[in-house]
């Protein structure tokens, strides 16, 4: 009897423990969120799998290219069609193998809902969804014909989805709870309609015809009307925002109801071609839809931007509007290659981002031009997987200096070969296109730059030169190393793996492995200042 007593007690802690594990959650401190999992802030260094390769005759293959990414966190589809082949019967079996597959490696899950809504169209709806349009309606186009996008503005729709998305929570939560692998769920994915600004359903068109709800018209500060009077041309794309949102934020208040994790909506960005609605998926959460988003799903934790275009000016531009007192900036798609490497320091440097993943990190895809290796890692994705293996190495500190707002990042651009940083004491300029072996053609130079004390920083970063000087005006003009380490950190504490001393502080240059450096400074008065060159610049 006291054996049994013993092992009902031993049960029951354990039991105990096991409930009051927190739940991965996103909150605001001190004015800025942090997305914490296990009660501790976390960066997502992540990788998003191809769309059809969230099956096991592929997951059994691309760990090794995960590994190599030096990832913390997968990214992967769950598909509607999947999980109910028909209604009211459910299959996790490829969901199983994926979770069992991702806790043997470590990782983290997102898990992408496919469902009602995928990069602008339906086609991840159900067979038994999509050949039924007069009982689970489509989109018109402003023809009249029938578009391959389910109205957000049916409740037979809505059920059907939602349905399938409680189920899907209800799963995750008998199966993964204890575990926690999973950390988010994105609910559906880029939404909106292609090919159609709005609905044009008889459905759709009588309630387009009618007053705008009190509730978005309230929360934008407009007096109730018409659509097309409140709104004017952009009437249409509103229009289809504010169905949609409210379409998903149903969903998701379910899903939360079942098992409360964070979630999230993507978007399919408008900054391209000509920013006309229908040529992006019309009505998604879109930089000029964030505030109807706002309103019509407060379920959702925050609005994320895809973001695929080249050009650091249109990616700082979405970092900026994406990164608000309202919304966390979260970026769960981006292209590879070094320009993203360059960014991706960027939108944790200077917007606060809590994480990133790179789009298509399996080679299992059905492009018959690929010629990626299926064994390994494509080069294409090194410089990602660079940032990654550094970035683990710091993320603590960095999610630390990123709430204090002491926190930046720089980048060597094409025509940028120096940057300045400012601090309160100091100043900081970077130089790109030392040392003398670097290819200035491969805009490989980038750092984050964050202020430990006031006269204390840590950075970390690729191919980049640096000096320290105190501000101007200081009284001080010169600023010199006390100490300079080279090392890591476990969690919050730093290990030291090497003192830099001689031709390494006098070239102060991260190198294309990447460097960690934490340094000590002295801010001295100089009457004069001359160059100072290290014996391998000779």
């Amino acid at each position: 009897m006291k054996k049994l007593i013993t092992l009902t007690v031993a049960l029951a802690c354990t039991l105990t423990f096991s409930l009051a594990r927190e739940l991965p959650k996103v909150v605001k401190q001190n004015g800025r969120y942090q997305l914490l999992v296990d009660g501790k802030p976390f960066l997502v260094l992540g990788a998003q799998l191809w769309n059809s390769s969230a099956w096991p005759s592929v997951t059994d293959k691309f760990w090794t290219q995960l590994r190599e990414l030096n990832c913390n966190t997968l990214e992967a589809p769950v598909y509607w069609q999947n999980i109910e082949p028909e209604p009211g019967v459910y299959n996790f079996k490829e969901l199983d193998n994926l979770l069992l597959n991702a806790r043997k490696e470590k990782l983290k899950l997102v898990l992408l809902w496919f469902a009602s809504y995928k990069n602008g169209s339906s086609t991840y709806a159900p067979p038994w969804v999509l050949e039924h349009s007069e009982k689970y309606p489509l989109m018109k186009n402003g023809y009249g014909e029938e578009i391959q996008v389910l109205s957000p503005v049916s409740r037979v729709n809505l059920e059907a989805d939602k349905r399938a998305f409680t189920a899907l929570m209800k799963h995750v939560k008998e199966t993964d709870s204890e575990s926690q692998t999973v950390i988010m769920v994105q609910v559906e994915n880029e939404s909106g309609s292609l090919n159609t600004d709005r609905d044009y359903s008889e459905a759709a068109n009588k309630l387009f015809d009618g007053k705008v709800p009190d509730k978005l018209a309230t929360g934008l500060k407009k007096q109730t009307g018409k659509w097309s009077d409140l709104f004017g041309i952009a009437a249409a794309e509103t229009f289809n925002a504010w169905y949609i949102s409210s379409y998903i934020n149903e969903i998701a208040e379910a899903g939360k109801a079942i098992y409360n994790l964070p979630m999230y909506a993507n978007a399919w960005g408008r900054e391209h071609l000509f920013h006309t609605p229908g040529e992006y998926p019309s009505g998604g959460p879109t930089t000029n839809m964030i505030g109807v988003w706002k309103i019509a799903a407060p379920a959702l934790d925050f609005l994320s931007p895809d973001i695929y275009i080249s050009n650091p000016n249109v990616f700082i531009d979405l970092c900026e509007k994406y990164d608000r007192d309202d919304n966390m900036l979260f970026i769960p798609e981006t292209a590879n290659r070094v320009a993203y490497a360059r960014f991706h320091f960027y939108a944790i440097g200077n917007y606060h981002a809590k994480g990133l993943a790179v789009y298509g990190i399996d080679p299992f895809h059905a492009d018959p031009n690929d010629k990626r290796s299926l064994d390994k890692l494509d080069e294409r994705f090194s410089d990602i997987a660079n940032n990654y293996k550094l970035l683990s190495k710091v993320s603590s500190t960095v999610l630390s200096l990123q709430e204090q707002n002491k926190l930046k990042a720089v980048g060597e651009e094409d025509g940028l070969y120096e940057q300045l940083v400012r601090f309160d004491e100091f100043d900081v300029l970077f130089d790109f296109g030392y040392p003398t072996y670097k290819d200035r053609a491969i805009r490989s130079g980038r750092a984050l730059i964050g202020q430990l004390s006031p006269n204390e920083f840590l950075i970390a970063g690729f191919d980049a030169k640096f000096r320290f000087r105190p501000k101007y005006g200081s009284g001080f003009s010169k600023a010199e190393y006390v100490l300079v380490e080279e090392g890591y950190y476990e969690g919050d504490k730093w290990v030291r793996e090497r003192l830099w001393n001689g031709d390494e502080t006098y070239h102060s240059t991260l190198t294309p492995r990447g460097t960690v450096l934490k340094i000590r400074l002295k801010k001295v008065k100089s009457s004069a200042q001359g160059p100072i060159r290290a014996n391998f610049e000779n």
